[in-house]
């Protein structure tokens, strides 16, 4: 049964920046401001029978993500006048999320719920790290490039939805929402990595439709995924489709499905997913989990397939090849129950060994430049950017008004004769000789002139003060960056030989991961524990 919680503010901000909150007498959280977002999230969907690719505004869709890291929890706080609302995860097993306004107490807080999340156990697949003898011995150029390894490595992090997850989901807002949850709270079990240490970052996501699944999903009934061949299907289709995606490090299907595997001959729906690996930035630079869409039952598989992609086998395994430099993970045990294990002893569970950090930093600091560099923060360069392309019209309005704090921007709208931004704002206005009206939202605008290529109608720019069509010349491959979501068709692409980004890893293995339905212990082969 769910528990009813009256969350309250207890400090705006504490003596460090945070954001106190009391869930109930034996929960606290210090809130701090969560970064997870790329600048811009590229999401492709299909619409109108025709694919496009549109642009969300990461910091808009973050704007109000929190942490508190010592509990584990990512949340959404949105504060009102009865108090706050939170949204999300409030440790390794829970989640919380508010009940309608008729849920109040006397006081008016608002009440939520906390449910427990179905932990389902694991049984996954990997695929094994191999390398060739030649990358046995690093060259002294590769010794130099490994002393200028990063303090921090950002893993760009691109993520599929099939029609039985993104279907779930009423926006597609709210879909990069609950991914920014789950990622940021993978990003709390990394944060014990070092020497880089390693972080994911959302850069986007797609919203597949039946004429994409079918390219990547072995289905064969109604209901369930078919891990062991959907994940070379998979491969191969984020392989073709690496440039739409914004050429991320690592690309994660997130299936709606139930996972079923091949288990001791048999055919079992025990699974939960499989990954490839070390293979991060390699041309096998995926993985797969189950998870139900809106429940975050996938959060710590996602977390635990990421990990086999930057390097981590199980623990108590390792390489086959006794000549691999890989660390691998055969001097950590099994059943001390870390991430890296079925086994589930509790605080331990989300936790890395030692092994598996270990492991993550030798892949990670091996994976060289191309792999560390942040694509999605830095955008491609391009030829004829200008000011209107790189400024959204939020940002340039966000200037104009003289009371900022009690300015809500609206919308923003260009006159065509003129190449004028009129930026709409509200406040909210409570009288004093009529107070029982309550606030009375009163409009109001600023005017300005438009910045070069701003867009003023349909393909057409403001350019010097004026409205033209928009030359020909000028390549709008840019960062889109108006919060307001854009739209652009995505680019053809052909079947694109990645492994030239891979820095030190030749082949790569999956890992698969299962739950565990029946009573014997999944304590299983070597050549079977990938996930």
């Amino acid at each position: 049964q769910p528990r009813l919680v009256y969350p309250r503010l207890l400090e705006e901000r504490s003596s460090d920046g945070r954001m106190v909150v009391h869930v109930h007498d034996e929960l606290t959280l210090n809130l701090r401001k969560a970064s997870v977002a790329a600048p811009e999230l590229r999401v492709l969907m299909e619409e109108g029978g025709r694919l496009v690719t549109r642009f969300y505004s990461g910091e808009h869709i973050e704007r109000d993500l929190y942490e508190d890291e010592k509990e584990i929890a990512t949340v959404t706080v949105t504060r009102s006048r009865n108090g706050v609302q939170l949204e999300g995860l409030v440790g390794p097993s829970h989640r919380i999320q508010p009940l309608p306004v008729s849920g109040r107490s006397a006081e008016g807080v608002v009440a939520h719920e906390i449910h427990e999340i179905e932990q389902k156990e694991m049984l996954d697949k990997a695929i094994g790290y191999r390398k060739k003898a030649r990358d046995a011995t690093l060259s002294e150029e590769e010794i130099q490039a490994r002393q200028l390894i990063p303090e921090v490595v950002t893993i760009e992090v691109f993520v599929v939805l099939d029609i039985a997850h993104h279907s779930n989901f009423s926006s597609t807002e709210h879909v990069l929402w609950y991914l920014c949850v789950i990622v940021n709270s993978a990003n709390l079990r990394f944060s014990a990595t070092s020497k880089p240490r390693v972080q994911l970052l959302l850069t986007g996501a797609e919203r597949s439709e039946k004429s994409q699944q079918d390219q990547y999903a072995v289905i064969p009934e109604s209901g369930y995924l078919f891990d062991d061949f959907t994940i070379p299907l998979f491969k191969k289709y984020a392989n073709k489709k690496k440039v739409d995606y914004g050429n991320p490090d690592l690309v994660f299907l997130m299936t709606g499905l139930d996972v079923v595997t091949f288990y001791q001959g048999k055919v079992t729906d025990s699974g939960l997913g499989i990954a490839y690996v070390s293979s991060v930035c390699t041309g096998s630079f995926v993985g797969l989990g189950e998870d139900r869409p809106g429940f975050f039952s996938g959060m710590h598989t996602f977390t635990h397939e990421v990990a086999h992609i930057l390097g981590a086998y199980h623990d108590g395994d390792g390489p086959e090849d006794p000549t691999d430099k890989h660390p691998g993970a055969k001097s950590c045990s099994w059943d001390l129950g870390h991430i890296m294990s079925y086994v589930n002893k509790g605080p331990s569970h989300h936790q890395f060994s030692q092994c598996s950090l270990s492991q993550i930093r030798h892949v990670v600091s091996h994976a060289g430049e191309s792999c560390w560099r942040v694509l999605s923060r830095s955008g491609r360069v391009v030829e004829h950017v200008y000011p209107g392309m790189a400024v959204s019209f939020q940002r340039f309005c966000s200037v104009l008004p003289y009371d900022k704090k009690n300015s809500t921007y609206d919308y923003a709208s260009v006159e065509v004769a003129t190449c004028k931004v009129k930026c709409h704002f509200f406040k909210f206005y409570v009288s004093d000789v009529f107070p029982d009206m309550g606030p009375v939202k009163i409009p109001y605008l600023y005017t300005a002139d438009a910045l070069d290529y701003m867009p003023c109608g349909n393909h057409e720019v403001c350019i010097q003060g004026v409205c033209v069509k928009t030359p020909t010349q000028t390549r709008v491959e840019k960062r889109p960056t108006n919060d307001r979501n854009r739209t652009e068709e995505p680019t053809t692409t052909t079947e694109v030989d990645n492994t030239d980004s891979a820095a030190t890893t030749e082949a790569a293995t999956t890992m698969k991961t299962t739950r565990r339905k029946f009573w014997y212990r999944h304590r299983t082969t070597k050549s079977w524990r990938s996930g």
